[in-house]
């Protein structure tokens, strides 16, 4: 059987935001509020890890300098 594929960034995003819109709604059962609060978590902590690894790949740059690649690590503005 074929695998299921996975979900993009985006639509776990947007699934996440559903969730969110829903619990916030304030029209669902105890059960459902716990059955979304746990996918929502489980979401939340795909979107941080994927977004981790991206961060880490962009940590370093490319820059050329005197026909040399040297390796720096990518600092964004406003970033910690």
């Amino acid at each position: 059987m074929p695998r299921k594929k996975e979900a993009t960034f985006e639509e776990k995003l947007a699934h996440l935001e559903q969730i969110v819109d829903k619990l916030e709604s304030g029209q669902s059962s105890l059960k459902e509020i716990m059955e979304d609060y746990t996918l929502g978590m489980e979401l939340s902590k795909k979107c941080l890890d994927e977004l981790k690894t991206v961060e880490d790949n962009m940590d370093l740059v490319l820059r050329e300098n005197s026909g040399e690649v040297i390796e720096e690590p990518l600092i964004l503005e406003g970033g910690n």
